[in-house]
């Protein structure tokens, strides 16, 4: 186990996005913009008429993932994770008229009316992802 802290607190961000809007590359455009190095996205609501995302799909040592693409009304629960290195990793919960989703969130979800999701950036923190011995993107350490 590691653990990181830090009593820098920057800026609140709230991204506000419309329908047709690519939902990740739209929150890692703003993160590259604003130059947040650092955040938690701490909260994401809205709709969505298309996602895509990935499970894992076993328990060994090297993940093997499912990626799921649905094309049709989805409301979005709640986005949460964090951004390291500026790099944002998230997770949604969502649901269409008969099931629930969750999962990490992919390129390519689209707005169908409206996303907002926010985040709180962290300063100085000066952590990134490395992979591990199996090659996922799984430790946190310092720049």
């Amino acid at each position: 186990m590691k653990s990181f802290a830090t009593d820098r607190i920057g800026r609140f961000v709230v991204i506000h996005l419309e329908k047709g809007d690519l939902l990740l590359e739209s929150i890692q455009s703003e993160t590259e913009r604003l130059s947040i190095k650092s955040g938690v996205v701490i909260s994401g609501i809205g709709s969505l008429r298309k996602i895509v995302l990935h499970i894992i799909t076993n328990t060994k040592d090297v993940s093997v993932n499912e990626y799921i693409t649905i094309e049709e009304p989805i409301e979005i629960g709640s986005i949460q994770g964090i951004i390291l290195d500026g790099v944002a990793h998230l997770h949604i919960v969502c649901s269409d008229m008969t099931r629930a989703y969750t999962g990490h969130l992919e390129n390519g979800c689209e707005v169908q009316y409206i996303a907002e999701i926010s985040i709180l950036e962290v300063e100085d923190m000066g952590l990134t992802r490395k992979n591990d011995q199996f090659g996922v993107t799984s430790n946190i350490d310092y720049r």
